[in-house]
């Protein structure tokens, strides 16, 4: 059911809890980096919505649509280092320039970073488990009304694996699955974003697998999918404790993409498309990883002239 306009701008205020890719799980480690090892980079992308999903206080979700399509130019600051042969330490920092939304909706920054442990558990078959840490900024660094960001410390904990399809074949199976953990924190309430108190969300479930498919040695056809789902958000002020009812979210992603590695280039490029979803923007995009660029090329005003 399609209608128009409803409820945008609190959409545009909860828009952090429905991105189409989360940046814990953008990139999940298959091996670790070798002892002092160093990597970075930064993946950039361009996310567009023309309607969302929302449940409403019967409990059912509709389709709406927005009068002027949400456009989000996204950014991904990734640095890694080797602490032993067998553990890798990572930050992800992701930042966002919204190009188009609702009314005279504005928004950009840096929204809360993630800090990880990657770690072997087996190296045949190849298992990695990592624990997670996200420091939310709440704000801080965000400037309009659209934001990214979210008011909960939480803990990640997650397991990836990657193993042969079948015996004697090419082809390959990426998943990986993860819990997440958030605190309590002062926060707007669902329906009623300028009332506050403290919230807690449910324990969140992850998931993302891949078939990767090598088409040469240096081109990879990778498709597969993203499901976040998690239950109502608790609050609590001096006097009770109530559920928000209506306040869960879901959302189930198509993610399809090539992967090209040679001595020159290790590029990777996914389509995302949201199926379907609760209280998440029904939305698009792209995502680039392995352009050459880092956070350091990003902010340098360096002209190249000597």
């Amino acid at each position: 059911m399609k209608r128009t306009a409803f409820l945008a701008g609190i959409v545009l205020l909860c828009a952090g809890t429905a991105a189409a890719y989360d940046p814990l799980y953008y990139d999940n480690l298959t091996s670790v980096l070798q002892a002092m090892e160093a990597h970075g980079g930064m993946a950039i992308g361009y996310f567009g919505a023309g309607s969302y999903w929302r449940t409403d206080s019967l409990g059912s979700s509709d389709l709406y649509e927005y009068t002027t399509g949400l456009g989000v130019l996204r950014l991904l600051f990734l640095g890694r280092y080797g602490l032993t042969s067998s553990h890798t330490v990572s930050i992800a920092l992701p930042a966002f320039f919204q190009v188009q939304g609702e009314a005279d909706s504005t928004g950009a920054g840096i929204a809360d970073p993630w800090i990880a442990l990657d770690g072997w558990l087996s190296r045949e078959p190849q298992l990695l488990a990592r624990g997670a840490l996200r420091i939310p900024l709440k704000g801080a660094l965000e400037t309009g009304d659209y934001s990214e960001s979210d008011r909960h410390l939480a803990l990640d904990g997650a397991v990836t694996v990657e193993t042969p399809f079948s015996q004697g074949s090419d082809a390959t199976l990426q998943a990986t699955g993860g819990l997440r953990y958030c605190f309590w924190a002062w926060d707007g309430l669902f329906r009623t974003p300028r009332d506050s108190a403290e919230t807690q969300p449910p324990i969140e479930l992850r998931l993302t697998g891949f078939l990767r498919y090598p088409m040469n040695p240096e081109l990879t056809l990778r498709l597969g999918g993203e499901l976040a789902s998690r239950g109502d958000i608790s609050a609590r002020n001096e006097d009770s404790t109530w559920t928000q009812e209506g306040s869960g979210f879901n959302q189930f992603d198509l993610r399809a993409g090539i992967e090209i590695a040679n001595e020159s280039m290790d590029l990777t490029a996914e389509v995302y498309y949201r199926l379907s979803g609760e209280n998440t923007d029904k939305e698009w995009g792209i995502m680039i990883d392995g352009t050459g660029l880092d956070l350091f090329d990003f902010f340098s005003t360096d002209s190249g002239t000597r």
